[in-house]
C-alpha cells in the first residue's frame, strides 16, 4: 500500500520559478528520493502520533447496543453460528467477519473491539493526510490532521465503538486512493486492485458502497473523457477492470450464503426491508431550513434534542448547557444547527462551481500534475457530495449519521483555504486573526469535554469480556445483571433481552432465543417476527429475560409496535430483579417465568362488578362524577410491564381521583389482592412529583382506609417495582360494600393513567395459601 497509496506526495501545486509562477510538472519529472523518503516520513508519524491521542480515552464508556450487537453476533459466529441465520441485522456482513477474525486471535472482549477501532482511525487520519499532502502544502495536510482529531470527538460514537460504518469508511477511502493512484499511473491491475478493495468495503455497509459507487464512477468518466484523445483509455474496459474484482467479492458473499440456505435471508434483510421501512414508517427527518435567524422548535423538542444535539455533548455537558442563556435566550444554538445540517450543501455547490470554472486543467496532458491535482479534488467533492445526498435521502436524518460522513467536507475545506490565502498574506493574516478566538475555543471547550469524559468513566467494569472503564453506577448495574442471567440460566440456556441490551448477552456469554430477539426494531424485518420470537422462547425453554425500559425517544413503545409480544411477556413472565442505580441512567429488569394461574389467582372483581364502576374527582366538597365522554382520560384498562392493570389518573390540587367498585364479600370473608406502581415510562419524567395510592372500604355509611403506599420514582430509586396489595376483608364478611381506589399526586405532571398503576385487583379467600406476587 505504499508503493501505491505514497508515491508522488506532493503539494500538488508544480514547482515555481523565480518570478513565482507555478510551473507544471508529470509524476515522471520528480527525484527519485522524494518519491521514495521524503512521503514516508510524514505518514509513519502521524499514525502513531493519532494511535498515542486515543489512548487516555480508547476504551472509556459502552454503548448497550450498537457495539453490543457487534461483539454479540462475531462472538456468535466463532462459536458456529451464522449471520442471518442465527443474528439478523441489515448491513452486509463484511465488518462483523473482520470483527470475528480479530476475536478468533486475539479472544472476544469489548477492549480488543476497542483497539480495533482506534487502529482503523490511525490508518483513516494518516491516509487522510496522505491525501491533503498531495493536494496542499504541509502546514495545511498537518491542519488536516489536527481537525481529524476534533472530528474523533465531535463525531462520537462514531470511531468511538467498532461498527460496519467507519470500518466501511476505512476501506472505501483505500478504495478511493487507489482509483488516484491508477490515475497517475494507468495501470489497470491498480484499477482492478481498487474494485477489489471497493468490494470489501460494500459488503461492510451496503449504502455507503452505493455513494462511493457513484463516486467512483463520476470520477472514471471524467478520467476518460477527457485525457487527450490520443491517449484517451476506453471507459467500458476501465469499468469492466473495476467491476470485476467487485463483482467476485460478491459473488463468493453470495455463494456462500446460497450454499447454507439463506440467500433469501440475506437479501430481505440488507436491501429489501430497507426499501420497504423507508415507505412505511416514519423515522426522524432533518428540520426546515428556516427559521434560519431565530430559535426552532423543531430543534428544541425532546425526541430532536436527543437526535440532532453532539452525544459528546450530550454525555458529559449538557445539564450546563441546557440552562447556559446562550441556550435559552438567544438562537445560538440552533443557529449552529442549521449551519451543521444545511453547510455542507453550500460548501459542496461551491465547490463543484470552483471545479467547473477550472476544468481547463483536464487538458493538460495525461500525467501532468495539474490534471492530477484536479481529479483528486474531484473524487473528493464527488464522494462528498454522493455522501451528503445519501444521508438526506436515507433515514434516519439526525446528528450522528451525518457526523460521521463529514469527513470529505473538512478535507474539502481546508483545500479551498488554502487556493485562496495561496499568495494573499493579508488575507491570510485578517482570517486567522478573526478566527484564532472560536478555533481556541472550540479546541478548548473540546478537550475540557474529553477531561470531564475521562472523569465520568473511572472505574473498571470487571470480566475477561469486558476491559472498559465505565461509570461506577454503570458498573453495579451491568455486573448485577450479567450475574444475575449467569446465575439463573446455565451455559447454552437461551435468555432474551428486549427490546434492545444485547452487551449483555456477550458479557453473560448467553444467545438470545431467536436471530430476532436481541434488537427489536419498530419496523419488523420479518412479517410474523413477533409470533417466531414468542414460538421459539417456547420451544427452547426461554424462562429468564432482561426487559431494558430505556427506550429511544423517537421509537414508539414496544407494547404499541409489538403487541403479541408484550402481551405473551405480561401473561407469562413477572419482574423478579430491578436494575436501576442511577435516577437518569439505565433502566432494567430482570423478568421470570411464572404460571399465569399462580400469577393472578382468585376472582377479578371488575368482572364480578360490570358497569357498577364508578368515577368521581374528590375534594372539599361534594364528590364530582367524571362525564362519560372523558372516562378514558381517567380510566384505562392496559398491560403494564408485567401486568394487567387499572390505570387510573390522579388528581392534583388536594382533589383525589376514586374508582369505586362495590363488591358483596362472601360469607367467609376475603382478601383483595393488587399492586401499585408507576409505569417505568413515566420514572424519567420532569419536574419530579409524588402519586399516593389508597384503597378504602365504604360501607354502610362507615369509611375505612385499608391500605396507602405514596411514590416518587424519579427521585426514589427504591420506588421503582411493584409494591403488593393484600388486604383482609374479613371484617365485612357477608355484607356489600364499595371499595374505593384513590389516586392523588403532588403536581399537574403527575395527572396522566401512566402514574397510577393498580394491578388488576382480585379477591381470593380468606387466608387462602397464595403465591407471592414477584417484583
Amino acid at each position: 500500500m505504499i508503493a501505491i497509496g505514497f508515491s508522488g506526495m506532493d503539494n500538488g501545486i508544480g514547482r515555481r520559478d523565480s518570478a513565482g509562477s507555478a510551473t507544471d510538472t508529470t509524476l515522471a519529472d520528480r527525484p527519485g528520493w522524494r518519491v521514495l523518503v521524503r512521503p514516508l516520513g510524514g505518514p509513519l508519524l502521524v499514525a502513531p502520533l493519532i494511535f498515542g491521542a486515543q489512548l487516555p480515552f480508547f476504551n472509556l464508556w459502552f454503548n448497550f447496543m450498537d457495539e453490543g450487537h457487534m461483539v454479540q453476533f462475531a462472538d456468535m459466529v466463532l462459536r458456529g453460528g451464522e449471520f442471518y441465520r442465527d443474528a439478523t441485522f441489515y448491513p452486509l456482513p463484511g465488518a462483523f467477519y473482520f470483527l470475528v477474525l480479530i476475536f478468533k486471535i486475539f479472544g472476544p472482549s469489548i477492549v480488543i473491539a476497542r483497539w480495533v477501532v482506534m487502529i482503523e482511525f490511525a490508518i483513516f487520519v494518516m491516509l487522510v493526510f496522505v491525501f491533503m499532502r498531495r493536494i496542499v502544502s504541509l502546514p495545511y495536510a498537518a491542519l488536516s490532521v489536527a481537525c481529524m482529531l476534533l472530528y474523533r470527538i465531535w463525531c462520537f460514537p462514531h470511531w468511538h465503538i467498532y461498527s460496519y460504518s467507519t470500518t466501511s469508511l476505512l476501506v472505501l477511502f483505500i478504495c478511493v486512493l487507489l482509483l488516484i493512484r491508477f490515475f497517475e499511473s494507468a495501470d489497470r491491475r491498480v484499477l482492478g486492485l481498487a474494485g477489489f478493495v471497493f468490494g470489501l468495503g460494500v459488503l461492510c455497509k451496503q449504502d455507503y458502497g452505493a455513494a462511493a459507487l457513484l463516486a467512483v464512477l463520476g470520477a472514471l468518466v471524467v478520467y476518460s473523457r477527457s485525457a487527450p484523445r490520443a491517449a484517451r483509455p476506453p471507459l467500458p474496459r476501465l469499468l469492466v477492470w473495476f467491476f470485476l474484482p467487485a463483482s467476485l467479492v460478491g459473488a463468493v458473499a453470495g455463494l456462500h450464503y446460497w450454499r447454507v440456505g439463506i440467500l433469501d435471508d440475506l437479501l430481505r434483510f440488507t436491501v429489501f426491508n430497507h426499501l420497504v421501512g423507508m415507505s412505511s414508517y416514519k423515522y426522524m427527518s432533518f428540520p426546515d431550513l428556516f427559521p434560519v435567524l431565530g430559535q426552532d422548535i423543531a430543534l428544541r423538542t425532546q425526541s430532536a434534542l436527543m437526535a440532532f444535539r453532539p452525544g459528546i455533548l450530550f454525555m458529559t455537558d449538557w445539564v450546563n448547557v441546557r440552562s447556559h442563556p446562550l441556550f435559552t435566550d438567544t438562537a445560538f444554538y440552533d443557529g449552529l444547527m442549521k449551519t451543521y445540517i444545511f453547510g455542507p450543501q453550500l460548501l459542496l455547490a461551491a465547490g463543484a462551481v470552483r471545479l467547473w470554472l477550472r476544468r481547463a486543467a483536464l487538458a493538460n496532458e495525461i500525467a501532468s500534475a495539474t490534471r492530477q491535482r484536479y481529479l483528486q479534488e474531484l473524487v473528493l467533492l464527488f464522494l462528498g457530495t454522493a455522501l451528503i445526498c445519501l444521508v438526506w435521502l436515507n433515514k434516519p436524518q439526525d446528528y450522528v449519521h451525518l457526523a460521521v460522513l463529514y469527513w470529505p467536507l473538512i478535507c474539502l475545506a481546508l483545500i479551498y483555504l488554502h487556493d485562496l490565502f495561496r499568495g494573499r498574506r493579508v488575507l491570510r493574516l485578517v482570517v486567522i486573526t478573526a478566527l484564532i478566538l472560536p478555533i481556541s475555543a472550540l479546541a478548548g471547550y473540546s478537550g475540557r469535554l474529553l477531561r470531564q469524559f475521562y472523569e465520568m468513566h473511572s472505574e473498571l467494569l470487571p470480566g475477561e469480556r469486558a476491559g472498559i472503564y465505565v461509570q461506577p453506577k454503570e458498573v453495579e448495574m451491568l455486573t448485577g445483571v450479567v450475574s444475575y442471567m449467569r446465575e439463573n440460566s446455565a451455559p447454552g440456556e437461551r435468555v432474551g433481552t428486549l427490546p434492545y441490551f444485547p452487551i449483555v448477552n456477550f458479557l453473560a456469554e448467553r444467545d438470545g432465543p431467536h436471530r430476532s430477539a436481541y434488537v427489536l426494531w419498530p419496523f419488523p424485518e420479518l412479517p410474523d417476527r413477533d409470533q417466531r420470537i414468542i414460538d421459539a422462547m417456547e420451544a427452547t425453554g426461554t424462562d429468564l429475560v432482561i426487559y431494558n425500559f430505556t427506550q429511544f425517544f423517537r421509537f414508539p413503545p414496544v407494547w404499541e409496535y409489538s403487541p403479541s409480544l408484550f402481551r405473551h411477556l405480561v401473561e407469562n413472565f413477572e419482574i423478579d430483579r430491578v436494575f436501576s442505580h442511577d435516577p437518569w441512567g439505565y433502566k432494567l429488569v430482570g423478568l421470570k417465568r411464572v404460571d399465569p394461574g399462580l400469577q393472578r389467582p382468585g376472582i377479578g372483581i371488575i368482572g364480578q362488578a360490570g358497569e357498577r364502576v364508578s368515577l368521581s374527582v374528590a375534594g372539599d366538597g361534594p364528590p364530582r362524577p367524571v362525564a362519560p365522554e372523558i372516562r378514558s382520560t381517567y380510566l384505562q384498562r392496559m398491560l403494564w410491564p408485567f401486568r394487567p392493570v387499572l390505570a387510573l389518573r390522579p388528581s392534583t390540587g388536594g382533589r383525589r381521583s376514586v374508582m369505586s367498585i362495590p363488591l358483596r364479600v362472601p360469607d367467609e370473608g376475603g382478601r383483595i389482592r393488587s399492586a401499585v406502581a408507576v409505569h417505568p415510562q413515566w420514572w424519567f419524567e420532569l419536574p419530579p412529583s409524588w402519586v399516593r395510592f389508597k384503597l378504602a372500604v365504604r360501607s354502610e355509611g362507615e369509611r375505612a382506609e385499608i391500605f396507602s403506599q405514596q411514590l416518587s420514582p424519579t427521585l426514589e430509586l427504591g420506588d421503582r417495582r411493584w409494591f403488593d396489595v393484600d388486604v383482609s376483608l374479613d371484617a365485612w364478611a357477608g355484607r356489600e360494600v364499595t371499595l374505593e381506589f384513590i389516586n392523588e399526586t403532588e403536581r399537574t405532571r403527575g395527572e396522566t393513567v401512566w402514574m397510577g398503576g393498580w394491578a388488576e385487583p382480585r379477591l381470593l379467600p380468606s387466608g387462602g395459601a397464595v403465591a407471592e406476587l414477584g417484583g
